[in-house]
C-alpha cells in the first residue's frame, strides 16, 4: 500500500539511529498512542499497570488497550510517513498521529472501549467495603462535566 520494503519489527531502544525509517516511525507512533491511551485509562479511573495480557510493567494495561486499536490508527500513519522518506521521522509521525487522533476521535473512543472490554467477562466491579471511608477532601462542585477538572 505504501511501497515500503518491510524487513520486520527490528529496533534497538538504546540506539535510535540503528533502526530503519519504518521502525523509527512505528516506535514513534506507538509511543504517541501509549500516551493517549494512558491519559484515557487515568481519566476513567483505572490503573495503567494492571494489565490482563501484558503484565509486570508500569504500563501493562496501556499496552493491552493500545494493541487493540494500534493497527487501525498509528501503524498506517507510521507507514504513510515512512513512505515519504522524512528527514525527521519522529516529528512527522507525531504530527500525523495527532491528526489521526483528532480525526478519528481516538480519545473519545478509548474510554467506552475500556469499559466494553472490562465488562466483556460479565464481572461486576466490587462493592465498597462496609468500613470504606469517603475521600478526605470532598470533590468541589464543578462547572463542567465529569471529565473536566475544577482547578
Amino acid at each position: 500500500m505504501y511501497n515500503i520494503e518491510w524487513r520486520g519489527r527490528r529496533y534497538n531502544p538504546k540506539d535510535w539511529q540503528a533502526g530503519d525509517v519504518i521502525n523509527q516511525c512505528i516506535s514513534s507512533a506507538t509511543s504517541c498512542l501509549y500516551g493517549v491511551t494512558e491519559a484515557a485509562i487515568l481519566a476513567a479511573g483505572y490503573a495503567p499497570a494492571i494489565g490482563f495480557l501484558h503484565s509486570g510493567k508500569p504500563l501493562s494495561f496501556v499496552y493491552d488497550i493500545a494493541d487493540i486499536i494500534k493497527f487501525d490508527t498509528v501503524v498506517p500513519a507510521a507507514f504513510k510517513v515512512a513512505s515519504n522518506h522524512p528527514k525527521q521521522p519522529d516529528r512527522e509521525v507525531r504530527i500525523a498521529c495527532r491528526e489521526a487522533f483528532r480525526k478519528d476521535k481516538t480519545l473519545q473512543r478509548l474510554i467506552p472501549l475500556i469499559e466494553e472490554i472490562l465488562s466483556a467477562g460479565e464481572i461486576t466491579p466490587p462493592k465498597p467495603y462496609e468500613d470504606a471511608q469517603p475521600p478526605a477532601l470532598p470533590e468541589p462542585e464543578s462547572i463542567g462535566d465529569s471529565g473536566h477538572r475544577t482547578s
